[in-house]
């Protein structure tokens, strides 16, 4: 009924291509807009220099922005996150196919990680879809069953050179080494979530849905850790963050039993879409999280009674936690500088025109 493949799903990235330029606004140093006139932006990362890079999902651009200006380092279709080493080498992950979506972009390689050099030179690193194949969901939810879907949705970098990737369809996190062998760290279950659609079961009936882990980062202390947006029939307050002890090898992320090192950290949130840890005046554990829809994606996906959705950003310290927005528009990612300087994308679906905002926090 609902797919986990999110780009797809979301009715306006059916449409055609828009090409978008950017515009780049000036320091924004109290806040507002750093760019704008972008392509439905989703992963936004971090680089040296503190130079910000961005995907536009919509055309696959990968766009550096820094100094007041702005340039594309590459074009990689049907990208939706991105991360640098600083070293030399971005990483992107590309989202899979969907059965009841449209097809891949043309160029693309679904449901893959790839390297891109200074050059711009794309290279896959992983197959992930393919390692999906032989490695299928054993919760899978999905009506039809297609337990070995994949849609990589998020990345983290590690040392070394292995990467970490969030796969929202197969419901589990991947580390991919430089040799691009694929490792499952961990499998999320589904949740058992409220109904709260005017139709099917009686309102407040306990259904199950599937965990969607959507972006996934390393924090202070070492460990990964994963967000979940919650799947069909995307309750609002479902959403959970689990640790994970960065030696697990096929740990079972389960509500209701945990094991193999993943823990439940936080729950309480609505569809969330990005976390990441920060730097700066607010290290030492401070982490940041990105709701989608800050009520639950139904209202967008289902009754079509909120499109595009309206989003949240949380920063969550020693169990506490503070709002910092609540009034983004379909939010896709979140970054923060070294000085502690909150970056936020939005329009990640819908219409063109989305923009990088900068949050005081």
């Amino acid at each position: 009924m609902f797919s986990k493949r999110l780009t797809v799903r979301w009715p306006a990235l059916g449409l055609a291509i828009v090409a978008a330029a950017v515009v780049v606004a000036g320091a924004a140093a109290d806040g507002g807009t750093v760019a704008g006139g972008l392509a439905n932006p989703r992963g936004i990362a971090v680089g040296p220099s503190d130079r910000l890079l961005v995907v536009e999902s919509a055309t696959g651009a990968i766009d550096e922005l820094r100094g007041g200006g702005s340039r594309t380092i590459a074009t990689v279709p049907g990208a939706v996150d991105v991360a640098t080493n600083g070293l030399g080498s971005t990483y992107a992950v590309i989202g899979g196919p969907s059965p009841d979506g449209p097809p891949p972009p043309p160029g693309s390689n679904p449901a893959s990680l790839v390297r891109i050099a200074p050059n711009g030179k794309v290279d896959v690193v992983a197959d992930i879809g393919a390692y999906q194949v032989t490695h299928p969901d054993p919760d899978d939810l999905d009506q039809p069953p297609n337990p070995s879907e994949s849609n990589p949705n998020g990345l983290a970098l590690l040392p070394g050179g292995n990467v970490l990737v969030a796969d929202a369809a197969a419901n589990d996190l991947l580390r991919v080494d430089v040799q691009g062998r694929i490792t499952t760290v961990a499998h999320f279950k589904p949740e058992f979530v409220p109904w709260g659609l005017p139709f099917g079961p009686p309102i407040g009936s306990i259904v199950p849905a599937e965990a969607v882990p959507t972006a996934v980062a390393v924090g202070p202390d070492g460990a990964y850790y994963v967000s979940e947006l919650t799947g069909f029939p995307f309750a609002k307050g479902a959403s959970r963050i689990w640790r994970v002890d960065p030696r697990s090898v096929d740990a079972v992320c389960d509500p209701v039993a945990p094991s193999g090192g993943c823990s439940s950290v936080a729950t309480g949130f609505s569809s969330v879409i990005d976390i990441t840890f920060g730097p700066g005046p607010r290290a030492g554990g401070t982490m940041y999280v990105l709701e989608l829809a800050k009520e639950g994606l139904a209202g967008a996906l289902v009754l079509g009674t909120e499109f595009p959705p309206t989003g949240a950003l949380w920063v969550v310290k020693n169990g506490v936690r503070t709002l910092v927005s609540d009034k983004l528009a379909a939010p896709g990612g979140v970054a923060v500088d070294s000085g502690g300087a909150i970056f936020v994308t939005t329009l990640t679906f819908g219409p063109p025109g989305g923009s990088v905002l900068r949050l005081n926090g």
